[in-house]
């Protein structure tokens, strides 16, 4: 009884953590802008990096990780002592309900991001986080020659998904197949959200991300020079000239006044001849 209690108060800490988005507090506070509102409209990464390029999405990715992973971590080290045989369930049953918080929350009338940075964070803070960290350079560099980031993105939770799975099995891990279970339901809730890339993935209309052009221009841009995304920039028309209706006569009356004027000047000439 007071385990399953304890559980709860995990899953309930744990989603309400999961709740907290950073793409929405970054893209505020840096821009004074509404990520929900801009590009895809999905509050994560990869519309991070469509709308504000490399160093803000890069920012939005940090943050997402280390709430997730230091969530699972510290839950893991407090129950460490009480239940030593129980330390990697409790840290993948946390990272579930931060996914879950983190994908429909109830702030925002359960519409959320997609989950990706979150995962990588459950991962980049496990036993495997070497493991982890490999594969997101692997996929950073594939990244630079692949502009879907869609695909990118099921590359990398795939692999996690997969090599974890692996290492569970192979080593000596109690609740094996809870672990299993909840690491393939978080990657299936993802495909599942990512259902509309899929679609335009098979449709060939799914829309390139240039990741290698804007890292150049991180790279390239002069000290102090602020770096303006495509997206930022407002095309607005140009002025129009008005005249008004009574300069407008004014101008025809003066333009009939100067020829009389010369005839008279013309007149005035030959008198004084």
């Amino acid at each position: 009884m007071v385990t399953a209690l304890y559980f709860i108060l995990i899953a309930f800490i744990s989603y309400f953590i999961g709740t907290i988005n950073f793409s929405k507090i970054i893209a505020w506070y840096s821009r004074h802008k509404d990520i929900t509102k801009m590009g895809s409209g999905n509050p994560g990464t990869m519309n991070m990096l469509r709308s504000f390029g490399f160093g803000l999405a890069l920012a939005t990715f940090v943050a997402e990780v280390a709430k997730a992973g230091l969530t699972c971590l510290a839950f893991r080290l407090i129950f460490r002592d009480m239940y030593p045989d129980m330390e990697e369930l409790i840290y993948f049953v946390s990272g579930f309900f931060v996914l879950i918080g983190y994908i429909f929350p109830v702030w925002s009338k359960f519409k959320g991001g997609k989950g990706v940075a979150c995962f990588a964070g459950v991962f980049l803070f496990s036993d495997l986080w070497y493991v982890a960290l490999a594969w997101f350079v692997v996929c950073f560099i594939l990244f630079m020659f692949v502009n879907y980031g869609s695909v990118i993105s099921f590359t990398y939770i795939g692999g996690l998904a997969i090599g974890y799975t692996i290492y569970v099995w192979l080593m000596p891990i109690n609740y094996a197949w809870a672990i299993t279970a909840i690491i393939w339901v978080l990657y299936l809730l993802m495909l599942f959200m990512h259902r509309g890339n899929i679609k335009r993935l098979i449709n060939h209309t799914e829309s390139k991300i240039d990741f290698l052009g804007k890292l150049k221009k991180v790279f390239s841009h002069k000290k102090g020079e602020e770096i303006i995304e495509e997206d930022q920039v407002v095309s607005t028309p140009e002025a129009e000239i008005i005249v008004e209706p009574d300069k407008q006569e004014e101008s025809k009356q003066s333009a009939q006044d100067e020829p009389s004027s010369a005839d008279d000047n013309g007149e005035d000439t030959k008198i004084e001849e």
